[in-house]
């Protein structure tokens, strides 16, 4: 076999890619960031990333080029790139540690990747024609990267010179119009024959072998390959040409001899180009999962990347979007592979071929494709121990309680090893101050505490703050309102000692009773009673006491029993779609009537919904006084379609609600959707609707609803609790003078007296449980907190931040304050109907219920609130 080096060509890529004009560019709220170290060279980083059309699940492997011990191939189907394999079972076979699914591929049987594969110096499969503008990405054998549209050419030659234009190699996209060239690469036994004339020539060490013609299948020899075709005139040429015993004669001209080439595969589009955007085809528009690779500046570092969407937690991203993304990670070149469904990234985390699928794939589960582009590590095997981690559940805890160790051991190449517990040598200093049994540290005196662990030679620190007595606790949720014997999760209740200081307690140190039988706590799990009630549970810690009230049921009122369809309409997502609402007397739950819902969710695009809408003219139902949730009796098909519904608050903003997150059920089922803490009221039913974001669920199919209804908490009475400790700041004061500079918020007004720069005060605005990302000026604001020294620091949030109901919102908040407040006093002041104080890691919360004033006196920092 030949093979010829051509030049790479640029000409003509306007043929297939087209200009596009970007939009503006995403605003990034916050990175929350785990990152893994997988081997010398290689890591994964798992992002969650707040913006400004959602949250975005990103997912990042980087693999060092310039390590020893890293290598990178594509990898396929161990049976061959003609069938196709979950991303999980490649890595498995190939050993690699981490991979991404490939380039776009043909989804019939057999496959075939759009794209070139190279590897160890051989072609796998040569790229679709020049044309179809579709790039490979090649390393070179000289360090070089390359990233560029092929023109292959590749010609077959018969023993009487009769030439042959292949037009694609290990590939049968082309057997029904010429010759095709097939490899034990492509499977290891050839078509043959499948109720379709073909003809099929085998050759072996550049010499025919055999002409076959409608016959089965046959071993396709390693050092060889298949010459085969539908095509009639083909299949009649071919048998002309080629006579058992005679020489075969196979050139292929790529851009670059295999033998030059480290490995390369296919992509879709050439995203970032030298470190700016490139222009952009118009294939797969729209926001969607998607997949890249990139490499930095001197490609020295690839970088694969998955983002999920399609999916109600996350979105998916615009191609541009995408390159933008990619940019930020620090690729300067990048390209897009194939997405939507086949969107998968695997990692082998313990390198014991038990592969982790890291993002959430589209379609609920890995989809079967044709290629992957997979990370190696070549590291020689070892069992020492080098490196001993030890990660505590928590850093701080109080006296009298315990926290967990959660150890992990590496070898000198960062490859995990599993260790036997009775190897595992710990040390607490100082003497007395605690043990460790079965990875849980338990303190005996206050104090700081310094933990160590040691194998092989091998020494793992950490180091535990233990505080003496809580002053005061807080829940999670001050007040509970539940429905009959539901469970809701306790878990740790945050204390905070005499100095302010703060840990979490687990729930089993707690004391627990309960006043009115409204439920019980058992492992941290609160389940309520089977009669309507209220009452509360007390629980106490080391004198430390809190209470949290709770209301058992509901005050139901029936919105609509749906005996008739006055005031609703049925809208279908997308135009065109197929779907009725009709009153039925053979499904119902209660009274005489219920609608049934016919829908039909095959024309599909991004989504497909079907809203019933309420209202003469679709203006929706406003609800009476403050409703706490929805209801309604739910007839199931069992199809897992998405149940939700849509209110308005008084403003008019639109708050989406789950009822369930799949009707995952046959019969009839009661459904819930929970109005969010911090809404404002007054509130309108604006609809209910089935939906769908999947697209291996383009069904059709039918659900029954009946009796809708509002409920409202019950009316509150006296309980006569056990006093509540109440934490004492040494900051707070009756009143304050003689101060230099003076903050005061009334009346959601703020004022800074004799201002001198020390105090900084920002608002914060809670909108229906959230701080919405389209802030983009409030969340500049909280996030230049950082970048302060020695000042007063004072977010001024107009409701709780227990109203806030992501609690990733949450953590990038608290991240973002515990930041600042190493170099500053921070403060996170709300309105409420009585005054609190509770500090964590150093912040002040307060609550206050007319006024606050905070200053920086003589004296030194004071509040009154």
């Amino acid at each position: 076999m030949s093979i010829k080096k051509i030049a790479a060509f640029s000409l003509g890529l306007a043929l297939m890619f087209n200009s596009t004009a970007y939009g503006n560019s995403l605003y990034n709220v916050y990175d929350l960031t785990r990152q893994t170290r997988l081997s010398t060279g290689v890591t994964h980083e798992n992002i969650e990333r707040y913006t400004s059309i959602g949250w975005m699940n990103i997912n990042v492997v980087r693999a060092d080029l310039t390590d020893r011990y890293t290598n990178v191939e594509p990898i396929t189907n161990e049976n061959g790139v003609s069938s196709r394999a979950p991303l999980s079972a490649m890595i498995k076979s190939s050993g690699a540690i981490a991979g991404v699914n490939g380039d776009f591929f043909y989804m019939g049987d057999p496959t075939y990747t759009y794209g070139a594969l190279i590897k160890d110096g051989k072609l796998i499969t040569s790229p679709l024609p020049y044309s179809y503008g579709y790039p490979t990405v090649s390393k070179l054998l000289n360090g070089d990267l390359n990233i560029s549209v092929w023109n292959p050419k590749i010609t077959l030659y018969a023993a009487d010179s009769t030439a042959f234009d292949i037009t694609v190699f290990n590939k049968t996209s082309s057997l029904e119009w010429g010759a095709t060239i097939l490899t034990s690469d492509w499977s290891k036994t050839s078509p043959g024959f499948q109720n379709k004339d073909i003809v099929e020539v085998i050759v072996e060490n550049n010499t025919v072998t055999e002409v076959r013609k409608n016959q089965p299948s046959v071993v396709i020899p390693r050092d060889g390959y298949v010459i085969a075709s539908t095509n009639a005139t083909t299949m009649e040429q071919l048998q002309q040409s080629f006579i058992p015993g005679q020489p075969v004669s196979l050139d292929i001209e790529l851009d670059f001899s295999p033998d030059q080439v480290d490995w390369s595969y296919g992509a879709l589009n050439y995203l970032v180009k030298n470190g700016q955007l490139n222009d952009l085809s118009d294939e797969v528009l729209g926001s969607h999962p998607r997949t890249a690779i990139g490499f930095n500046r001197d490609n020295t570092e690839m970088i694969m990347v998955t983002i999920d969407g399609r999916n109600k937690d996350y979105t998916g991203v615009k191609q541009t979007e995408l390159a933008e993304i990619m940019m930020s990670l620090g690729a300067y070149n990048a390209v897009n592979m194939d997405g939507g469904g086949s969107t998968t990234m695997g990692v082998d985390f313990l390198k014991n071929s038990n592969v982790t699928i890291v993002n959430i794939p589209s379609d609920g589960r890995e989809r079967k494709i044709a290629s992957g582009v997979g990370v190696f590590n070549t590291s020689p095997e070892s069992d020492r121990v080098n490196k001993v981690e030890i990660i505590p559940e928590h850093e701080s805890i109080f006296n009298n309680t315990e926290t967990n160790l959660s150890l992990k051991f590496y070898n000198e190449y960062f490859t995990p090893l599993e260790v036997s517990p009775s190897d595992i040598r710990y040390n607490v200093s100082p003497e007395g101050s605690g043990k460790v049994i079965n990875n849980v540290f338990f303190p005996t005196k206050p104090g700081k505490v310094v933990i160590t662990a040691s194998v092989d030679g091998a020494v793992g620190e950490v180091q535990i703050n233990v505080l003496d007595k809580p002053a005061a606790l807080k829940f999670n949720d001050e007040m509970l309102v539940m429905g009959f014997e539901e469970q809701h999760e306790i878990g740790s209740v945050l204390g905070v000692d005499k100095d302010g200081n703060s840990a979490y307690i687990p729930s089993k140190y707690l004391s627990y009773s309960y006043r009115n039988k409204v439920g019980r706590v058992e492992n941290g799990i609160f389940t309520s009673g089977d009669v309507s009630n209220i009452g509360a549970i007390t629980a106490s810690f080391e004198g430390a006491v809190k209470n949290i009230i709770v209301k058992v049921g509901y005050r139901y009122k029936t919105l609509n029993r749906f005996e008739d369809l006055s005031d609703l309409k049925l809208n279908l997502y997308p135009e065109g779609s197929k779907g009725n609402i009709s009153v039925t007397n053979d499904f119902v739950k209660e009274g005489s009537g219920a609608i049934k819902l016919d829908y039909d969710f095959t024309a599909m695009t991004d989504q497909s919904i079907a809203f019933i809408e309420f209202g003469k003219d679709q203006e929706g139902i406003r609800l009476e006084d403050k409703p706490k949730a929805i209801g309604m009796w739910v007839y199931g098909d069992s199809k897992k379609h998405w149940l939700r519904t849509r209110i308005t608050d008084a403003y008019n903003n639109q708050i989406k609600l789950t009822f369930a997150d799949e009707v995952d059920w046959t019969g009839w089922k009661w459904v819930e959707a929970q109005i969010p803490e911090g809404t404002a009221y007054p509130v309108t039913l604006k609809n209910i609707y089935l939906a769908e974001i999947n697209e291996t669920r383009k069904d059709t199919g039918t659900i029954y609803i009946d009796n809708l209804r509002i409920m409202y908490e019950p009316n509150d009475k006296e309980l006569g609790l056990r006093e509540e400790s109440v934490f004492v700041d040494s900051m707070k004061a009756d009143k304050i003078s003689d101060f230099t500079e003076k903050l005061i918020i009334s009346d959601g007004k703020s004022e800074i007296v004799k201002n001198n720069g020390n105090i900084i005060s920002f608002d914060v605005i809670i909108s229906n449980g959230s701080m919405s990302a389209s802030n983009t000026t409030m969340w500049n604001n909280i996030k230049s907190l950082v970048n302060y020294k020695d000042k007063i620091l004072v977010l001024s949030l107009n409701n709780s931040p227990d109203s806030i109901i992501d609690e990733r919102e949450v953590k990038i908040l608290k991240d973002i304050l515990e930041k600042a407040s190493s170099d500053n006093q921070v403060f996170v002041v709300y309105k409420d109907s009585q005054e609190n104080t509770f500090i964590e890691k150093g912040i002040r919360y307060i609550s206050y219920d007319d006024s606050i004033e905070i200053a920086d006196t003589t004296s030194g920092i004071k509040y009154k609130n």
